[in-house]
Order: structure tokens, then sequence, then C-alpha cells
């Protein structure tokens, strides 16, 4: 039988799994696992590999990987298993192969990349767990953006990933979906997905090889984010936004610069501590969830940052056209139904005045955050920014409560020259730098916010 035709999809992660032959160990010893990782971290660095998670087993290897064009997977591949059959058969004196034939592969949505790795590292002894989970060093992994995308920096993310994904075994239809797609080697993703991957590839995918699994009798519409369609959603209608429990688990809120006066009059507002991607966040948490939403959804302060006013659409680029969007939605957000609110769309199938406001504020809200960019680049370029973190003592011993962000040191500032400052004063970065220095003396509400919570749950 002919082999399969491996696709490929730019910038889009790929699950692979190969196995002994017959079930056969092809890990013996400690020295065994330990030499297949140093292979992986040698071939990754030789073919351009971002290598997210992987799970070493006696008898199987799983990896979640993004792969920099068409050939990098098959030379990663088989630099690994040429390498390591040799090792393997000149140290237990053995000949032929290791292996179960082709190793399998299925290419990854985004929205599916994280419980991917759970399920990687869901085997824990030679895996990318104590990276992902644990946030201690490892020299193959490089975070995934929908890791990334978790909190403001490493600690924070493994923090939010182990509570959200390891604090309950995968579901086993999680698990089959995962498998069956794999195994069938399809793609791990809905039927956006695959719709996309057929206008790319030109290649053909039966209908019943789509997306997970459904239950007849779960007619609800995908609780994730889709792209906006005439179609598919000509039915829904939007409400006011009251509940945002949808981000009642972010340690921090992105803000604009256009509204950090507005946004600093409760909580601080800082910079994370990324290099390359640093951005404006209001701290909203002390490690316990977050502290400017309570339990019923509301948010506590007078002015609700736009971030969470934007919900339930986002703005997400075309892949191969940086320069176009697509408008996606959360259809099953708290303030999206069939029954109330405004329609989406006319009865002709054309934006309704609701959307078309929701799409102009989506537009703006890039527009901002933008410029919002272009004034942390001008802050961290001048190199005014200190580390700093929130912490307490506690029987004589330092408690680290939330770090990874940076403010402004106002020694360095006062030190920058006299053309930087004046031009600071007509582009209006010094009255964001005053609006962000204020702002750091709200520590004190996260305190009495977080003391308030533990008082009324008792």
């Amino acid at each position: 039988m002919a082999r399969k035709i491996r696709l490929f999809l730019e910038n889009t992660a790929i699950h692979i799994a190969t196995k002994g032959i017959n079930q056969e160990k092809i890990f013996i010893d400690d020295v065994d696992y330990l030499f297949y990782t140093y292979l992986v971290q040698e071939a990754a660095q030789s073919t351009y590999v971002s290598v997210h998670a992987y799970s070493l087993r006696a008898t199987q290897i799983n990896l979640l990987c993004t792969f920099s064009n068409k050939d990098a997977l098959s030379l990663f591949m088989q630099s690994l298993g040429v390498k390591y059959v040799q090792y393997f058969n000149k140290k237990y004196n053995r000949n032929g192969t290791i292996w179960e034939g082709r190793y399998r592969s299925s290419h990854v949505e985004d929205r599916f990349v994280l419980p991917v790795m759970r399920y990687i590292e869901s085997f824990e002894n030679y895996s990318s767990f104590k990276y992902n989970v644990l946030n201690e060093p490892n020299d193959i992994v490089k975070a995934h953006e929908m890791y990334e995308l978790l909190g403001k920096d490493s600690k924070d993310r493994a923090s939010i990933y182990k509570s959200r994904f390891f604090e309950k075994s995968l579901k086993k239809e999680d698990i089959d979906f995962i498998e069956d797609n794999l195994n069938r080697q399809t793609l791990t993703g809905s039927l956006e997905f695959y719709k996309k991957a057929e206008e790319l590839s030109g290649e053909n995918f039966q209908a019943k090889t789509r997306g997970r699994p459904r239950k007849e009798k779960d007619k609800k519409i995908s609780s994730k984010l889709v792209a906006l369609d005439k179609t598919r959603h000509k039915q829904l209608k939007i409400s006011p936004l009251e509940d945002l429990k949808f981000a009642k688990d972010l340690s921090f809120i992105p803000v604009l610069a256009n509204e950090a006066a507005l946004a600093s009059e409760m909580f601080p507002i800082v910079f994370t501590s990324d290099k390359e991607n640093s951005t404006l966040v209001a701290l909203t948490s002390l490690g316990k969830g977050n502290l400017a939403i309570n339990e019923k959804g509301k948010y506590i302060g007078k002015y609700i940052p736009a971030f969470l006013r934007k919900y339930p659409f986002s703005l997400v680029n075309i892949e191969g056209n940086e320069k176009q969007k697509a408008v996606f939605i959360y259809e099953e957000a708290s303030n999206i139904s069939k029954t109330k609110g405004k329609q989406l769309f006319t009865n002709e199938g054309k934006q309704s005045d609701a959307l078309k406001n929701s799409i102009t504020f989506l537009i703006d809200y890039e527009k901002q955050q933008l410029n919002t960019m272009a004034i942390i680049k001008t802050i961290k370029d001048s190199g005014i920014l200190e580390d700093r973190e929130i912490s307490i003592t506690q029987d004589n011993e330092k408690k680290v409560l939330i770090d990874g962000f940076q403010v402004v040191n106002k020694d360095k500032l006062k030190k920058l020259n006299d053309a930087t400052l004046a031009l600071w004063v007509r582009n209006g970065i010094i009255s964001f730098i005053d609006f962000h220095i204020n702002s750091l003396a709200k520590t004190e509400i996260l305190f009495k916010l977080t003391t308030y919570n533990e008082k009324t749950k008792k």
C-alpha cells in the first residue's frame, strides 16, 4: 500500500508518536532516556524545530513540535531515528530497526494545543512536565504561543497551566479524540480547521473524519472561538456584557495606554517583564484568582478595561496575509443567545448596527494596542524599567506572591537627558508614566481585597 502523503500547514503544531516494534522496549535504562533527549535537542537545533512538549515511555515516544518548513519534520524524525537505532543496537548487541513502521503525526489546531500537551505530559518521568508544569529549566522546550498566553511570565504560566489542566484527569472522550486523530493521521481540530486545511492543501477530507466526535444529543454550538459567519450565526443576538466570569482566572488584565488613567484608579498598572513582547497590564491578583471580578462575575471597579469589553469578539490574523484580519466570536458567551438582545445579522444577511459597532470597537482597540506597544518599546529602550515583585514575610521567611513585572525607576527617569524628557512631555509619555507610578500605591487595595475574600469564604 502506498504511503500516506503527509500534509504540512505552516505555523501549526504537529503531534508525533512512534512505538517500539511489537511493543518492545526502546528505553531500557536511564542512560537511554537521557541520550534520546540529547538527540531531540540536537535535532531541534539543527533543523530549526520548536519542541513544545515531549514524553518518553518505555515503548513509546510522543512529541508536540512546530516545524519551520515542510521538509523539517522528516529530517528531524530521520535524524532521531537513525542515530538512536545505531546507539541502541551497539549498546545491546542487536541488529535491525527498533521502530514499528513510520511515525504517526497529526496537525493540531491552536485551541487543542494545551489539551494535547496535557495528554503528552501525563507521562511525567522523562517529559516536558517539569518545564511546563513545575517551571523548571529545560534546554529542549520552547513554549507554544497558546501556552505563553496563559500568563505574563513563565512562573505564572506554569501555575495556570497546572491548575487548569492537571488538577483533574483528562476525560476519556478527550483522550479518544486525540488518539483517534493521531492514529488515523487526520487533524486534531474543529470543522473550521479542516476547512482551512482543505483550502490550503487542496486535499479533500471526508466529513466523517472531521473534528471532535459529538454526542447526538449535544445540539449546542461550540463554546470555542470560531470565525464569525453570516450563515452559521444568522440567528445569534448580543446583549450588554454583564457577566465577566470568563476572565475570573486571569491574574492580570491587559490595558491600553490611553485608558491607563481610568484603569489605574483601582489597580496597579505595570509592564510585564518579557524581553521581546512586554505588555501593559493591570495587576488584579496576588496569586489567588482575579480580585477585580467578584463571584457574581461583576467588575468591582468603575472602569472596565477595553480588553474585557471587546468580548465575545476578537480580531484574528488571516494566515498568509498579515494585513488582513477576520472577526471571530465565542459562540457560547454569556451575552450571546438566540432569544434576547440585538441581532448580529439582518434578515438579508448583512451586518447589523450592533455588529458594526462591535467591529468598529475591535478596530479601534487594535490601533490603540499598536500605539501602546510603541510607547512600551520607547520606555523599555530607555533603560528606566526595573524588575519588581510583591512579597510578604511569614515566620521570618520571604514569600513572593507575584513577580515577573517591571516598573519605572524614578531615579533613572530623572537622569534622562532634557531632549528626551521634552519629547516625552510633548507626546504624552510623561503623563502616562505619572499614572503608572501613582498606581503602584494601589497594591494596598489588592491586599485588602484578598483579606476580604478570605473572610467572606469562612
